[in-house]
């Protein structure tokens, strides 16, 4: 007797316990195809949410800027002063060489070593401040595939670890003005407007140079040229004088380092104000550049992680 069958998945199977049967089991069912979810970074703009969500994170910030601090002056003799340091011995340089055999007038009847030394203390902050912002997404790459935060955090904290190797700076500025006879005057006041559009123009800058360096690693390469051709294009060692007006205005509100640097000058070596429309001028086109920088940043972000 044929104890076997066919098996019609109609019909649920039966177990036949007698000797010699033969047990059919129901074959394995057809795999189900699993959904595929794809995640992709969503799509940032420049909006208020990005600012409300960067004062959040304001002690995120404080503590990458203190980071910074450290790991630049650890194991450091001199530390703080090489703040002090670089821009003095660079000053000294200029006023050899471009006042003393270039030649070169200065600012009204101000010594050139008092003249140059106004420019680089201003153009060291844009220098430090530039040059570590935009490196540092790079650096910090494992904390950005790791740790959610805005990531604009990063180079802000560069930016502001700068600020504590300009304070020390303009303090040697003042004492060396007024080793030279140039006593305090009210004009002082409009020193931390100055120093603002130093730090929005740097921010602007580094923004915008930081978002482009995780995606194009020539780009490191490319400031240090930026960088020293920036040094003889934001009138540090010239007087922004020396050009015929209304070119030098212009010329000012277009570089707005340029600008200050004449800024600081008049205050600190003349005891004058600085130029109304070349400070106003330079802080509008700064908080543009600023917006246009930040705006490219959040439009890189999404990015971010596949490319570090």
């Amino acid at each position: 007797m044929d104890r076997t069958r066919q098996y019609d998945p109609a019909v649920p199977p039966t177990v036949d316990a007698s000797p010699g049967a033969v047990a059919v089991s129901k074959p394995d069912p057809p795999p189900v195809a699993k959904p595929v979810v794809e995640i992709s970074p969503e799509r940032r703009s420049l909006t208020f949410a990005n600012l409300e969500e960067l004062w959040d994170f304001r002690e995120v910030l404080w503590g990458f800027t203190v980071r910074a601090v450290k790991v630049k002056y650890k194991q450091a003799v001199i530390g703080v002063g090489w703040a002090l340091i670089q821009p003095t011995l660079a000053a000294l340089v200029f006023a050899l060489i471009f006042g003393r055999l270039a030649k070169l007038p200065t600012q009204g009847d101000t010594p050139y070593l008092l003249f140059a030394l106004a420019g680089m203390t201003c153009w060291a902050y844009v220098n430090t401040a530039v040059t570590t912002s935009s490196q540092s997404l790079v650096t910090d790459e494992t904390l950005l595939r790791k740790v959610y935060f805005p990531r604009e955090v990063i180079p802000l904290g560069a930016i502001g670890a700068a600020l504590v190797d300009f304070g020390p700076g303009l303090v040697v500025l003042l004492v060396v003005a007024g080793l030279y006879g140039a006593l305090p005057a009210l004009s002082w006041v409009t020193l931390p407007v100055l120093v603002l559009i130093l730090i929005v123009t740097s921010t602007a800058v580094g923004l915008t140079l930081s978002g482009l360096n995780v995606y194009y690693r020539d780009v490191k390469h490319a400031i240090p040229f930026l960088l020293q051709m920036g040094l003889f294009a934001s009138a540090i060692v010239f007087p922004l004088s020396l050009l015929d007006e209304p070119w030098a205005t212009v010329y000012g509100i277009a570089n707005p380092v340029a600008g200050t640097v004449d800024g600081v000058r008049r205050v600190v070596t003349e005891g004058n104000w600085p130029d109304p429309l070349l400070t106003a001028g330079g802080l509008v086109w700064a908080s543009i550049l600023l917006v246009a920088g930040y705006a490219l940043f959040e439009r890189l972000e999404r990015g971010f992680g596949d490319r570090v």
